[in-house]
């Protein structure tokens, strides 16, 4: 579609992990079966467990610190599309301004170390 259409990819990566978990697949697989060259920004979000009829689930609510699982995910989605704009959510629950740049800061860190992974490894 990509391809056809010219049209850009906006990867959550914190969506792709709630929802590998949440239906079992593997987050890693799902991302290298993107087109690297057509991804063009990257999101960052928190989440949160919740039960579905006795079933643990997780919500993509925008209401929480980015959690480390999502981190290593967004490494790999670096190394794999390179850096790019990416943008933390965070809109329900909002905490102090510090804990918001402290989070972007972070994405800074992990996407800059990711990148420089691959570059010693290529």
């Amino acid at each position: 579609m990509c391809e056809r259409t010219g049209c850009g990819v906006l990867c959550d990566v914190n969506n792709v992990y709630v929802n590998a978990e949440n239906f079992g697949f593997d987050p890693i697989g799902y991302l290298d079966a993107l087109p690297a060259n057509a991804v063009g920004e990257i999101h960052l979000a928190g989440h949160h467990q919740a039960d579905a009829d006795g079933v643990p689930i997780l919500i993509d609510d925008h209401g929480a610190p980015v959690a480390a699982p999502v981190w290593h995910l967004y490494a790999h989605a670096v190394e794999r599309f390179g850096q790019r704009p990416t943008l933390v959510e965070w809109d329900s629950k909002l905490p102090p301004l510090a804990t918001l740049l402290a989070e972007a800061a972070k994405a800074d860190d992990v996407a800059a170390a990711a990148w420089g992974n691959r570059h010693a490894v290529a």
